[in-house]
């Protein structure tokens, strides 16, 4: 047998088995992993809150920068439920952060019914200046999406980027990236849950 089809069996093969060959990597802000997350400044609290990135110091945070009306927001909501309903007795806190883009959306009221048909039972505030955002890197190190998420570890280190867009289980082959973006979080929250308490 040829090694090019030896190498092609191979890689056939290990599909088949569910291994893959390269692990999920964001295409921006991947420099931002393992430096310190910005403190969260400006956020109207509508449910769960007030909190603070120090007071959660000790946690693994998720944090989803996400608006109402965004189709990637409503096929990530059940990725977030997941994790925090799976992980949330082991130390993770789930974080929403909605940023309006509009008038219609800084209305509170809308943003917290937006969170409930979502079926966000995690702490959800509305950072209408967009100063959180904007120090995470939006308009800066993530020019393709707003909608983006973080995870942050006991220290308060980036240890995982989302740049934006939709992860979550399934959807069929259009979605490989998403399932592969799912499993990255998935295993980077597991790391970080792990980690020193």
């Amino acid at each position: 047998m040829s090694l090019v089809r030896f190498a092609a069996a191979t890689l056939c093969s290990m599909m088949l088995m569910g291994v893959t060959t390269a692990e999920w990597l964001p295409r921006e802000g991947r420099e931002l992993v393992g430096t310190a997350a910005p403190e969260w400044k400006g956020i109207q609290w509508i449910q769960g809150g007030p909190l603070t990135l120090a007071s959660l110091k000790g946690k693994v945070v998720l944090l989803r920068f996400w608006l109402t009306d965004c189709p990637y927001c409503q096929r990530s909501a059940p990725a977030l439920n997941e994790f925090y309903s799976k992980y949330r007795n082991q130390g993770l806190v789930v974080v929403g952060l909605h940023h309006p883009k509009s008038e219609g959306t800084r209305d509170l009221a809308r943003v917290a019914g937006a969170a409930k048909q979502l079926g966000f039972d995690f702490p959800v505030g509305q950072d209408d200046s967009w100063s959180t955002i904007r120090a995470y890197g939006v308009g800066s190190h993530f020019q393709k999406f707003t909608s983006v998420s973080f995870l942050i570890d006991r220290e308060g280190i980036i240890r995982f980027v989302h740049d934006g867009g939709e992860y979550h289980q399934g959807g069929g082959p259009d979605h490989r990236e998403c399932n592969a973006a799912y499993a990255a979080l998935e295993a980077a929250i597991r790391q970080a849950l792990e980690g020193e308490r």
